[in-house]
């Protein structure tokens, strides 16, 4: 996570509301206080390669099980010995490229060791510089360089190809972990499932673009790294296509700080955070198509990712939670917002045999989850089979607390939801609606009654306290590590994936935004989806409050959405009362307060009581406040317990 998180300064009414902490930050991620942040583990820095700007601090935290160090390779700068849990932090005030090493895990440019980028210097060993300096898209195809025939590692090869170009590699295992610079070549492997790069639990990324255009990467395995199968950061223009990720330490096939790209004929199983991950860009101009994703915590994961992102006709199942776009202070660009999730089947992600961070463990049972996003529309998916919500829109809280609005929940296929279908968490800002979805319960009840699109209830803040409240009561059962979960090294090795047709006669396919990347795509319907269509109707209401199956949940569904109205209408009600019954009070001290107390929503009663020289006596007014709150608060809880 980003240093400095926080909780915010809300009212103690929403604290309850607020435990929805922080679900997923990349490991790349940049901290507000921080240039950046990078993570010491077991024996690698993640990410190897940080760029910040003069005067920025870069974190170092020890999160392994053994000891580091920081050290220049030059001398000039060392941390000493650093432990478990430990910090450190060095303030990089001057442009240039300096690299460091752990001196008990490697030695300069070997091993545990990583570069930090002050200014816009070129990345060593790069073929184009940043910014406008980089390289121009090339206007032909350049030579094919094989592996092991021309160069006998995937490295080499690399290294050795040029923009336009192509490294074709044979089948075989790679024991490698791959760093690219140069833009606009095609990484290719000649069987998908035979060509594996296998990082044996020791080597940080399968392969890693940084801040080359252009690359694409298709047709071969990443297994067994200590971070990620596939990484592309700060480039325009990326391509993943017929890829496997599996078991790898944090994410699968991973975009961060890049634009126009694609990930289409992928497969992303064992991934302790997500299988496929897009994440801090505004506007990302990417697709995500025809994947599958199983046995990661999250099947996609996008941390502030807005803006002409599409996350369609793809597979989520068996993971702790299906779909998760979210918001967090922790990267730069909040609030998420502007995505499209349509045409996915979305199935039985209520895994508890996954690996999973701490964090992510609250969206279990979960098909799609907004987090704090804002604008996003979810249509036409096929949702089903899930122990907690089908479909939730809930507030996410980071530094800051961050709610939802103007989502747009329609025309989706949602069934067998243990909590609810549909659910809208409290707080949230306004705009959040739900149309013609075939479901049959919802969180609050009545939905698409009371907030379809289009209608004046949509419009109003609101929602409902009780999913809320469940995704915190998870984070608070999560903090001390001993929630249901696997071990990432372990998870199921995935069957033979389909491999691309005629590799080794395709020409190259460099991702040049705009141009190939990406590429057109068409939602199907959901009646089309590939999975059991579930009959499923309307859910029918009472006042209000879906049919129970006992009277006990149907008086505390029915007091969990009517008290907080009735006690609000008696706070209003008896404020004014008494206003009106002290005669011996200033005509217009009486009239003040009588427009505070009607035209300041909720807080005005309150006020008054407070502040307005009531005669009621203070224990009276301490108890038809406080006690009202708590009231409000105990029968919420309880419909929480009840509710699962």
């Amino acid at each position: 996570m980003g240093a400095g998180r926080r909780l915010a300064m809300i009212p103690a009414v929403l604290f309850a509301a607020s435990l929805a902490a922080s679900i997923v930050t990349p490991s790349v991620a940049v901290a507000e206080e921080y240039g950046a942040s990078v993570s010491a583990i077991d024996n690698v820095f993640g990410p190897n390669v940080v760029r910040v700007q003069p005067g920025d601090v870069v974190e170092w935290s020890m999160d392994g099980r053994t000891a580091h160090t920081v050290q220049a390779d030059d001398g000039s700068w060392d941390s000493g010995n650093l432990e478990p849990g430990v910090e450190f932090e060095r303030t990089f005030d001057e442009p240039g490229v300096f690299t460091y090493f752990c001196k008990y895990h490697g030695k300069p440019g070997i091993g545990m060791a990583g570069t930090v980028l002050v200014g816009d210097v070129a990345l060593p060993g790069a073929t184009s510089g940043t910014g406008p300096d980089r390289e121009p898209v090339p206007s032909g195809f350049a030579d094919t360089v094989r592996v092991p025939q021309d160069e006998p590692t995937i490295q080499e090869a690399v290294d050795a190809a040029e923009p336009g170009g192509m490294v074709l590699i044979a089948p075989g295992v790679y024991r490698e972990a791959v760093t690219v610079t140069t833009p606009f070549i095609t990484i290719r492997g000649m069987d998908r499932n035979r060509t594996i790069i296998d990082g044996t639990f020791e080597r940080a990324i399968g392969i890693h673009v940084i801040e080359a255009d252009g690359v694409t990467i298709e047709n071969l395995t990443s297994r067994n790294h200590l971070l990620n199968g596939f990484q592309w950061t700060s480039v325009h223009g990326y391509w993943g296509s017929y890829l496997t990720a599996y078991n790898n330490g944090d994410y699968g096939i991973f975009a961060y700080d890049s634009d126009w790209g694609q990930f289409d004929r992928s497969y992303a199983s064992g991934s302790p955070d997500s299988g496929f991950y897009i994440g801090q860009c505004d506007p990302c101009h990417a697709v995500i198509t025809d994947v599958l994703a199983e046995h990661n915590a999250l099947g996609f994961s996008g941390t502030n990712a807005s803006g002409d992102l599409a996350i369609v006709n793809s597979e989520w199942r068996s993971n702790m939670a299906g779909i998760v776009p979210n918001t967090l202070d922790s990267e730069e660009l909040p609030p998420q917002r502007d995505a499209l999730i349509a045409g996915n089947f979305v199935h039985d992600n209520n895994s508890t045999t996954t690996d999973s961070k701490d964090l992510e463990y609250p969206t279990f049972g979960t098909g799609i989850l907004i987090a704090g996003g804002e604008a996003n529309e979810i249509v036409g998916n096929l949702v089903e089979n899930h122990q907690s919500y089908g479909i939730a829109v809930l507030p996410n809280l980071d530094r800051t607390l961050w709610v939802t609005g103007d989502n747009v929940v329609r025309e989706n296929v949602v069934a067998a939801s243990g909590l609810a279908d549909l659910a809208l968490g409290a707080p949230a800002a306004g705009g959040d609606c739900f149309s013609g979805n075939a479901s049959r319960t919802s969180s609050p009840p009545a939905i698409e009654l009371l907030r379809g699109c289009g209608s004046f209830g949509a419009r109003m803040g609101g929602g409902d306290l009780g999913p809320t409240i469940n995704l915190g009561t998870r984070f608070l059962d999560a903090l001390d590590g001993a929630f249901p979960h696997g071990n990432w090294r372990s998870q199921p090795v995935p069957p033979d994936q389909p491999s691309m047709p005629d590799p080794e006669a395709a020409p190259p396919r460099p991702a040049i935004p705009e141009q190939s990347v990406p590429q057109p795509y068409r939602v199907r319907p959901v009646s089309q989806i590939d999975g059991v269509q579930p009959t499923v109707g309307k859910e029918m209401t009472v006042f209000g409050v879906p049919l129970a199956t006992s009277w006990w949940s149907l008086l505390i569904g029915l007091y969990g959405y009517a008290l907080p109205g009735f006690v609000y209408a008696a706070w209003l009600t008896l404020a004014l009362w008494d206003l009106i019954r002290q005669e011996s009070a200033p005509i217009s001290f009486r009239a003040r307060w009588m427009a505070v107390v009607i035209l300041v929503p909720f807080l005005g009663p309150l006020l008054y009581f407070a502040f307005g020289k009531s005669p009621i006596p203070k224990q009276l007014r301490l108890l038809l406040t406080v006690g009202g709150i708590g009231a409000c608060l105990l029968i919420a809880l309880l419909a929480a317990v009840v509710g699962g």
